[in-house]
């Protein structure tokens, strides 16, 4: 993995962490303020533009060693 994805894997990971945080605050009612939501959206956003920046990256190298193993392993 070359060093962008590692950061956008942090970048997400960060923000799942944010996301979290904001369920724990909200505990047990989860009734989000407006504000709130808006926070959620975000991170939400940048969780799943960075996963999907991870993937559309690396699928063919993922491919490739999800391909490897079956050849080493077949079943």
């Amino acid at each position: 993995m070359d060093a962008t994805t590692i950061n956008r894997t942090k970048s997400a990971i960060d923000a799942l962490i944010e996301v979290q945080q904001l369920w724990i605050d909200n505990v047990p009612e989860y009734d989000l303020s407006d504000r709130e939501l808006v926070i959620l959206k975000k991170r939400l956003t940048r969780a799943i533009d960075n996963v999907q920046k991870i993937y559309d990256d690396n699928e063919e190298l993922m491919n490739k060693a999800e391909d490897s193993l079956k050849k080493e392993n077949p079943r």
